[in-house]
């Protein structure tokens, strides 16, 4: 773990008014940089503070008792100065095929915010190698997301990394049905739709998913579920302007289809 990348946070308290007239609240505090002074956000006196180390300790703990998920690396990534963390763990040692020459791999994804913007949340989902960039696939197996009003040592993250990962191998075959599932015309409308693209977006998705495609039907492309949902997955993977942007579009991504 390189601490050095973390912030060195703390809590402070918060006063108010002018000259003699100085009043501190019991009501709220600021968490704050030491080092540097940001403010990363005014919050109640309830706010319990979790650091980003503590929450991969927690991670890693839940990672280090389940064997099964084998060797693993990670992608850490910052936004807002530090105020906001995303970790992910992907354990290539645990592959399921989708189709010839396509596998996927478990993916822990841990979340975590000094800014409020996001609660402590661990996800465990499905990560596609294609490239260096890469691509998350939409089935969630867990989803544990708690508000910063908690006690952090009370959650058997353990217990619920175990428990997602047996249903990650229970669901080998939907993947397969979507390799083998044909794209509609309603389906591609309904998820772009939710993806809220613009226009320049747009147009650069329509030419992969061509490139991508086995021809035309009726002047649509003959393409899968599974190959568009990658073509979506590529765009944000290549395009998002922040780590934020991304977290937001890969959000979107998992509603859009998760019905599918």
């Amino acid at each position: 773990m390189q601490r050095k990348a973390f912030p060195n946070v703390m809590e402070q308290p918060v006063m108010w008014g002018r000259h003699r007239e100085i009043h501190q609240t019991d009501e709220y505090k600021a968490i704050v940089n030491a080092d540097t002074g940001k403010i990363f956000s005014i919050v109640s006196k309830d706010y319990r503070l979790i650091r980003h180390e503590k929450a991969i300790e927690q991670a890693e703990a839940a990672i280090q008792g389940n064997p099964a998920l084998g060797k693993y690396r990670v992608v850490t990534g910052f936004y807002n100065d530090g105020g906001r963390m995303r970790r992910k763990y992907i354990f290539p040692e645990i592959e399921v095929k989708i189709q010839e020459g396509d596998m996927v791999n478990p993916e822990l994804q841990l979340f975590n915010s000094y800014d409020t913007s996001w609660p402590f949340i661990v996800i465990l989902g499905a990560f596609r190698f294609i490239c260096t960039n890469g691509l998350v696939i939409g089935k969630k197996y867990l989803q544990l997301k708690k508000r910063h009003i908690f006690n952090f040592d009370e959650i058997d993250l353990k217990k619920q990394v175990s428990t997602a990962l047996n249903r990650f191998e229970l669901q080998t075959n939907q993947w397969k049905a979507w390799a083998s599932r044909r794209l509609a015309p309603s389906t591609s409308k309904k998820v772009m739709k939710g993806m809220k693209f613009g226009k320049k977006a747009l147009d650069e998705i329509e030419q992969r998913i061509i490139q991508e495609s086995k021809g035309f039907d009726d002047g649509f492309p003959i393409i899968s579920l599974w190959a568009f949902y990658n073509v979506l997955t590529w765009y944000i993977s290549h395009r998002a302007v922040s780590l934020n942007h991304r977290v937001e579009m890969e959000k979107r991504l998992r509603k859009a289809i998760r019905t599918y």
